[in-house]
């Protein structure tokens, strides 16, 4: 049958559009601050966040999320910002979990900016981090008198708080050649 248009059209009724709706256990549906539902729902179990004021740290983040895969571990990077740092407690929920801390000094030995609160958070707390396995690499500039220092300082409170080194600090100098 035809209509006065000339598009044809079959007898039965005309398709209906459609939509695909999330499920409930979407990632998009799961509060930003959220690392640990993330990681759960993905089934990853490395997490690898950034302080970075100018992206280099954010850079080096996301290959070290992508090296997991040479150790069977599925990565992720998240911004501190954007998450609930005191979450990391609930990381040892996570068989084989690591969590890695890609942590920038910026100016005069300060964190970045996206850094800002975890800091605060490291030096105001009290939390038992006992469970937590992670490693930290720093990113600095020697030239600086302040060289590293907060990548330095996290390190060493994590370990303070419990938890568990499993590769001792490593620190990046952008001044090398």
């Amino acid at each position: 049958m035809e209509n006065p248009e000339g598009d044809k059209k079959s007898s039965s009724s005309e398709k209906k559009p459609y939509t695909i709706q999330p499920s409930s256990s979407s990632i998009e549906q799961t509060s930003n601050s959220s690392f640990i539902k993330k990681l759960k729902l993905t089934g990853r179990s490395l997490v690898v966040f950034y302080g970075s004021q100018t992206g280099t740290a954010e850079e080096f983040a996301g290959r070290l999320a992508k090296e997991g895969a040479r150790y069977k571990m599925k990565g992720m990077v998240a911004d501190p910002k954007e998450c609930d740092m005191a979450d990391l407690v609930e990381m040892k929920e996570i068989q084989k979990s690591l969590a890695i801390f890609c942590i920038a000094t910026y100016g005069e030995g300060n964190p970045t900016d996206n850094a800002m609160d975890f800091y605060d958070w490291l030096q105001n707390g009290n939390v038992d981090l006992k469970g937590l396995n992670y490693a930290v690499f720093g990113l600095g500039n020697k030239t600086y008198e302040n060289y590293n220092r907060i990548s330095i300082y996290v390190d060493k409170r994590l370990e303070e708080l419990g938890a568990t080194r499993v590769h001792e600090i490593g620190i990046g100098d952008d001044d090398a050649k």
